[in-house]
């Protein structure tokens, strides 16, 4: 029993985090203020996450790196059609939409931790990506700014996307608009 207040407790230390880094951001987000959200005492918080910084981690990690090991499937299959973002890259967004919030505070409310650059890191990786699998496709009318225009605005929607999220079908509909008039 005590292992199962311990999990609730848990949770609801990484919800009410959640909710104060996102309608904040990390640096305005307090320890005080995710504690009485919480309804648990501030001390008690550290019982869990040895500080601050470490509870952002974990609410921003499950949607920190997948990104490029995405891409790097869909290079893999050496095929760059429209099955692969079915097969390989949808099933990935659609993940990400499951956890937007978690995802917009990565993306706009991570100044002031060390992962402040991660959306200029997912454009690199789009970027990467494009240069390797689709710059031959493309020809050499298409220089690096215009890879980079591409990348940015992709990377722009999908945060759009996760912004303004209704609900998933709703997310998943603007998400295939968004690729097949990218």
């Amino acid at each position: 029993m005590a292992q199962v207040l311990k999990d609730e407790i848990r949770e609801r230390i990484f919800n009410a985090a959640i909710d104060a880094f996102y309608e904040k951001d990390y640096k305005s987000a307090s320890m005080q203020e995710i504690a009485k959200r919480a309804k648990v005492p501030v001390g008690l918080i550290y019982s869990y996450y040895k500080n601050k910084e470490e509870l952002f981690e974990k609410i921003v990690q499950p949607v920190l790196w997948q990104y490029p090991e995405t891409l790097k499937k869909a290079s893999d299959t050496h095929t760059f059609e429209f099955n692969v973002y079915t097969n390989i890259e949808k099933p990935f967004y659609s993940e990400l939409f499951k956890r937007h919030r978690q995802f917009v505070i990565l993306m706009d409310k991570s100044e002031g931790t060390k992962f402040s650059n991660a959306k200029e890191n997912m454009i690199n990786h789009l970027e990467a990506h494009i240069h390797v699998n689709w710059k031959e496709k493309l020809g050499p009318e298409y220089d690096d700014l215009f890879i980079h225009i591409i990348a940015k605005s992709h990377i722009e929607g999908i945060i759009e996307i996760a912004r303004n999220y209704k609900d998933h079908e709703w997310a998943m509909k603007v998400l295939d608009l968004l690729t097949l008039y990218a």
